[in-house]
């Protein structure tokens, strides 16, 4: 009872008013309190309980989530490091991701002994396909012990809230009840529960306060007495407490950094600079197959395993040297692996400085990541064929982000525009396809359909020819990017290959029609141009016949050519006669059109065959007077290694001639005068034989036109100048006559051009 204050003391006396009430009300208080406080943990307790059970369902079923994606791509060191993360919760005992048929793919296990309370299994779920599932064995011990934690909390708060109902029960008790009572007792229990006044309350009789005088001289030497050993044992508990910490972190961070070398999937290395001893975890040597007792521990036994190829930049980081300003670096590297292969390692190190900043030793751990390399190296392989099979297509690929920037670039695409990869690569489409920015809008309706778009033979004008693509438009998403890409195949050769063959279809079959036409109009023509001249003769006033038969018939020829030409008879003789001659040309002309070649062919230079032929056009009175042949500029771009060939001479002229006619009319007819006429004649050497090109910057042609300029008696020309047989001839000579190909190209306003291919070998 010495300790206990002396109010208290009285209030606990037998007997006592104040103990009677004071223990009354305490009992009904605690009972309310203890009573309310029990219904209300009970309720937290089950409520925690189920959110735990609930939190660990939820969690489960994420992690399903989002493990599936590197279960999928066989990345089981990220699969690993999720699950590491996952399993540091305190309610997580143990995490196991299995294959379909049952196989372990990762498992990790903490080190709690309590036993599982919850197992749960969730499938994952990879494009709606079951890849694996994750087992996780679940304890709620530690939730049971924070809400253990949580009744002693509430028995504490309940304790000092029954202490805090007892004081204020006490203070009225005392004020109103005890305090008369107790200042008999003042001195006596003050100094028996340790306070030492240093004055006591007066009293009223003179043996009281000398006993209370002498009671506070004792408390006062006591509590000096006291303060003394109080200050000596605070600095001696000081002391304990300060070791007792220090050997607690120090027992903790050797626990620590041992759970982490028995827990980590990484190799731990210690190595002091300038020595030859390294420290090597368990673990480290088991990456490479090893026991603990199977590899010394030495910097020699590292090195004789490494790849020769890393040994350099291995050594130079063992020597503390080419690390960061942070003293820390990361290297690839490759060790022998006890079954003979190398296999990859991430090595992260640090140094380690003394107090005066010298490198002492190096801490490291290395990860093996052969799997990660061989995943990195299997999308390398597969990206570059990727690659190549894009490069080797022979159409421009062409691929564009939303923005209708570059983003893919082919090497056909790369020979076609001379423009390399990596310089298109962020371009605007429109700069490096300008003749093509009229199909953005189909780009982007590929892009918001998310459907492939065709766009078939469009024409557009590149460095002022006429071209035709035939374009195909895919839309793809990599990653998070929507991209388009595009499949451009220029179809102009194409197109010109079929027109030539339908032309050609059209010239054998006409062939047949033209020769059998000619012979039916050749005889009834001959006959009205023999009646013609037959009339004109029987006209004539210098022939005997006539003017013996004019004088016995009473009239003389100089009547009748009066009469004749009074009424206009003669012209309209020369107008059939001219008429005739026309068609019996025509005739000629199919004639020839449709009989086999037998003309004799000799090997000839070409170029003196254009000149020839430039010559003719130059004498020609007609192109001279009505169209200016001679203000022509004509430009020769001939190569003059070319070989002969063997052909018809007189053929080829009338080819070239009849061109540089076509081309002096066209430019004479043309609305807008041309400023400076020009033909180009090239000549060039082909794999076959040779080309020749003829072309001006003349007015230029529809399409419709250009694909019927060799069809017979098809002319622009007005009635009178023309028979439509002149390219039709020319086709016929170069394709049937000598086995070669005549193409034209031509645009509206941008010039002709006529390509003839000619083989060395007829």
């Amino acid at each position: 009872m010495g300790i206990i204050p002396h109010n208290i003391q009285y209030t606990l006396r037998k007997k006592s008013l104040t103990r009677s009430l004071l223990l009354g009300i305490t009992i009904v208080v605690c009972t309310i309190v203890l009573i309310g406080t029990a219904l209300h943990y009970s309720q937290i307790y089950f409520t925690a309980l189920m959110n735990a059970e609930t939190d660990a369902q939820a969690r489960a079923a994420e992690l399903s989530e989002i493990i599936a994606a590197p279960v999928w791509n066989i990345d089981y060191d990220t699969v690993d490091r999720i699950i590491a993360i996952y399993s540091d919760l305190n309610t997580v005992l143990r995490v196991r991701v299995e294959e379909p048929d049952g196989r372990l793919i990762v498992e990790r296990i903490s080190n709690a002994t309590t036993p599982a309370q919850k197992i749960i299994s969730h499938n994952i779920i990879h494009n709606e396909q079951s890849i694996g599932r994750v087992i996780t064995h679940l304890t709620f011990a530690p939730v049971k012990t924070e809400q253990h934690k949580r009744l002693i909390y509430y028995i504490m708060m309940t304790c000092l809230l029954l202490i805090a109902i007892l004081l204020l029960t006490k203070y009225i008790l005392n004020k109103y009840l005890t305090t008369p009572l107790m200042q008999l007792e003042t001195m006596i229990n003050r100094l028996s529960a340790g306070d030492y006044p240093s004055k006591c309350a007066p009293q009223k009789t003179r043996e009281l306060a000398t006993i209370a005088n002498n009671f506070v001289d004792m408390a006062r030497q006591v509590s000096q007495r006291e303060y003394e050993l109080k200050t000596i044992n605070y600095k001696l508990t000081a002391n304990i407490m300060q070791r007792i910490e220090v050997e607690k972190k120090l027992r903790a961070s050797q626990e620590r950094f041992s759970i982490i070398t028995a827990t980590t999937l990484d190799g731990v290395v210690d190595h002091p600079i300038n020595t030859d001893q390294l420290y090597y975890s368990e673990r480290w040597k088991q990456l490479l197959g090893y026991t603990d007792e199977e590899l010394t521990r030495s910097l020699s036994t590292w090195f004789t395993r490494i790849h020769p190829d890393d040994k350099e930049a291995i050594y130079k980081l063992s020597q503390g040297l080419n690390y960061d300003e942070n003293d820390n670096a990361e290297r690839e590297y490759r060790m022998l692996h006890k079954d003979g292969n190398y296999r990859w390692f991430l090595g992260r190190t640090h140094v380690v400085r003394d107090e005066q900043g010298n490198k002492i030793r190096i801490i490291g751990t290395h990860t093996d990541i052969t799997v990660r390399k061989n995943a990195e190296q299997r999308l390398i392989d597969t990206k570059e064929m990727l690659q190549d099979i894009i490069n080797c297509m022979p159409s421009l690929i062409v691929g564009v982000s939303e923005g209708l920037t570059i983003s893919l670039w082919n090497e056909t695409a790369q020979h076609t525009t001379g423009i390399a990869s990596a310089a298109a690569e962020g371009k605007k489409f429109k700069d490096l396809f300008p003749e093509l920015a009229f199909i953005k809008p189909h780009i982007l309706k590929s892009l918001e359909t998310d459907k492939t778009v065709t766009v078939p033979k469009v024409t557009s004008i590149s460095q002022g020819v006429a071209v035709t693509y035939d374009i195909v438009i895919f839309p793809i998403t990599i990653g998070e990017k929507r991209t388009a890409v595009m499949r451009i195949d220029d179809i102009t050769k194409r197109l010109h290959m079929e027109e030539m063959i339908v032309q050609t279809e059209k010239m054998a079959s006409i062939s047949g029609l033209a020769a059998g036409m000619a012979h039916e109009i050749n005889n009834p023509l001959g006959g009205i141009l023999q009646g013609v001249q037959n009339i004109q003769r029987r006209l004539s006033n210098k022939l005997a016949p006539n003017m013996d038969t004019a004088e016995k018939l009473g009239f003389t020829l100089e009547q009748l050519d009066q009469y004749l030409t009074e009424r206009e008879i003669y012209p309209l003789l020369d107008g059939i006669s001219s008429c005739g001659t026309r068609a019996a040309s025509i005739i000629a002309n199919m004639l020839e059109f449709s009989r086999r070649p037998d003309t004799k062919r000799t090997s000839t230079d070409i170029h003196d065959t254009i000149e020839k032929s430039i010559s003719l056009a130059t004498n020609d009175y007609s192109l001279k007077m009505h169209h200016g042949f001679e203000s022509i500029n004509i430009q020769r771009e001939f190569d003059t290694s070319l070989p002969n060939i063997n052909c018809a001479p007189q053929e080829i002229e009338q080819v070239l001639l009849n061109l540089l006619k076509n081309a002096a009319q066209a430019m004479a007819l043309a609305e807008v005068p041309i400023e400076i006429p020009t033909i180009a004649i090239t000549t060039q050497q082909t794999p076959t034989g040779i080309m020749i090109t003829v072309s001006d910057n003349g007015p230029g042609m529809e399409e419709d036109i250009r694909k019927r300029v060799f069809e017979p008696f098809y002319t622009t020309k007005p009635v009178g100048e023309g028979t439509g047989l002149g390219l039709s001839v020319s086709y016929y000579i170069i394709t049937n006559n000598h086995s070669g190909t005549i193409t034209v190209t031509s645009a509206q306003g941008h010039g002709t051009a006529f390509e003839i291919s000619l083989p060395q070998a007829v």
